[in-house]
Formats: C-alpha cells, sequence, structure tokens
C-alpha cells in the first residue's frame, strides 16, 4: 500500500522530534579532554548512539544528534550511526596516565601532543584503552617522547591507518594481542625493543623504525603474511620494511604477475628477499 504524502510527512515530523543535539560535553562528534577530570562525562558519551543525518538537500550534515532508548525505532532511514573522534593534546593534564575505559568503538584516536613537538610534546607516559576494539578510522600517537606503556588488549581493526611515533623515547615493548586488520598501512618509530602482532591477518604496508634492539628478520618473517601481493616501485620496495640497532630486514609476497608461482619458487623468492644489514632500507 503507497503512503500518501500527508502521511508521509507527518511520519518525518515525528521522526525529527526523535533527535535531538548530543550534549554539549559530547563536542558535536569530537571528545577532547583536557584533564581526568573530563573524561567520565565523555566516556558516557559513547555510551549512546549518534547519529548523523541527510538535510533537505540529502547532504550530510555535520550536527551529532541522539535519541532517547524508547525513540530507536523511529530513527529515520536519513539518518546512519555515528562514531566519536578521541582526540588528546597533553600538556600535562593527565599527569602522566591516560586510561580510557568504556568506549569500544570510535571513529579516531589521535594522541599527538601539541604541534610543536620542540616545544611541547606530551607527558603522558601510558595510554590504555582497555575496551576498544572497533577504530574506524585512523590510530594516531605521536610526539610522545615519555611514553613506556601502550595497551589496547581488545583492538580488533584499524580501518584506516596505524601511526605510533614515539621518536626519542624509553624502550618500549608493543603487543596488539588479537588486532587482526590494519587498513592503508602500519606505521611505528621509536625505541622498539619488542613488536607483536599475533593474529595479524591484513595490513597493505607495514614500516617499522627502531632505535632498539628489535629482531626484524624475525618480525618481517611474522608478518608478510598479513601483507597483499606486492609490486615493487620506485617509491617502495617492499610491503613490509624494518630495521632497528641490530638490522634490518624486508619482505613482501609475490604478485600475482610474477613468473613461476608454483609453491617452491614463491618459497625461494620470499627466503631471499629477507637479509640483515645495517644499511637503511628507506628510499
Amino acid at each position: 500500500m503507497k503512503l500518501s504524502s500527508h502521511l508521509l510527512a507527518a511520519w518525518a515530523a515525528a521522526t525529527a522530534t526523535a533527535l535531538a543535539p548530543v550534549p554539549k560535553e559530547c563536542g558535536n562528534g569530537v571528545l577532547y579532554p583536557n584533564t581526568t577530570m573530563d573524561l567520565p562525562a565523555m566516556v558516557n558519551c559513547t555510551r549512546h548512539t549518534a547519529y548523523q543525518c541527510l538535510d533537505q538537500y540529502n547532504l550530510r550534515n555535520d550536527e551529532f544528534l541522539t535519541a532517547n532508548a524508547t525513540d530507536n525505532g523511529t530513527i529515520s532511514l536519513k539518518c546512519e550511526e555515528s562514531f566519536y573522534d578521541f582526540k588528546v593534546a597533553d600538556n600535562g593534564g593527565f599527569d602522566g596516565s591516560l586510561v580510557v575505559p568504556g568506549p569500544v568503538k570510535l571513529k579516531s584516536v589521535s594522541i599527538q601532543g601539541q604541534l610543536n613537538r620542540e616545544v611541547d610534546p606530551t607527558n603522558l607516559t601510558t595510554i590504555d584503552f582497555p575496551d576498544i576494539v572497533n577504530i574506524t578510522g585512523q590510530l594516531n600517537i605521536q610526539n610522545a617522547d615519555k611514553l613506556s606503556s601502550l595497551k589496547m588488549p581488545k583492538l580488533e581493526i584499524v580501518l584506516g591507518s596505524l601511526h605510533i611515533d614515539l621518536s626519542g623515547g624509553p624502550g618500549i615493548n608493543l603487543t596488539f594481542p588479537i588486532l587482526y586488520s590494519v587498513g592503508p598501512g602500519l606505521f611505528i618509530k621509536g625505541n622498539i625493543t619488542g613488536l607483536e602482532f599475533p593474529v595479524l591477518s591484513r595490513a597493505n604496508f607495514i614500516t617499522v623504525e627502531s632505535t632498539g634492539k628489535l629482531d626484524c628478520t624475525a618480525f618481517v618473517a611474522n608478518v608478510v603474511n598479513a601483507t597483499d601481493p606486492f609490486v615493487s616501485s620506485d617509491s617502495r620496495k617492499e610491503a613490509v620494511m624494518c630495521k632497528s640497532d641490530t638490522g634490518s630486514a624486508s619482505m613482501s609476497l609475490p604478485s600475482d604477475s610474477d613468473s613461476g608461482g608454483g609453491p617452491s619458487f614463491r618459497a625461494n623468492i620470499l627466503l631471499l628477499a629477507i637479509f640483515v644489514s645495517c644499511a637503511s632500507l628507506f628510499v
């Protein structure tokens, strides 16, 4: 049965009343805490479904909206669930520790200190997101030269790139125990003494630059199967590249265009692609 225009207009009006702007502390989609005192209210924002809707011209409206639990059944088809960005530019408001329990799914996580690294890097020594599972955009941690502990034990997927730059910091062992998928690329830099992705099954590119005693040969061999078949180019020679104080290694899976695609040939290519030297591999 086709609904009349009057009924459709009434339904649309009812839908509009089901949604309201998110509370002020929710930052219209950007959670930007300055101190630990800001965290509880902002974390609470992620416990309620947020939406972004199309306007009268079918363009996406930037405004974040929320609905009462009893109203969720009336959400318009022109609205879709949206997720929060979490950003920290730490200036000492966290006393060295940033622990964020609660959020399970975020659009992005960005912890970068102030823009000028030489003047005001973050003071954080510990970052812990004990419940985060899914990041639909980027995970970006930079200007954090005091960080000695980073924990995201439940993180499974990062749809954007994963970029961690801890240059100048203390030795750190990074482990992502159940992270299985990363989007465009995975880039890690700093005094990395250990690096583990035990279940990683997808990452386009992986680049690691460590000033610590990371075993690049073992690391590259452990993660290369997570990457796509790769064709070397002037801009990048291998899908996985790693260098550290103990040496360097690089590796790729052969592309479908490689000749002699039998198993033994592919195995030999993989073995030949690993090498250890102190020379930089990055062009």
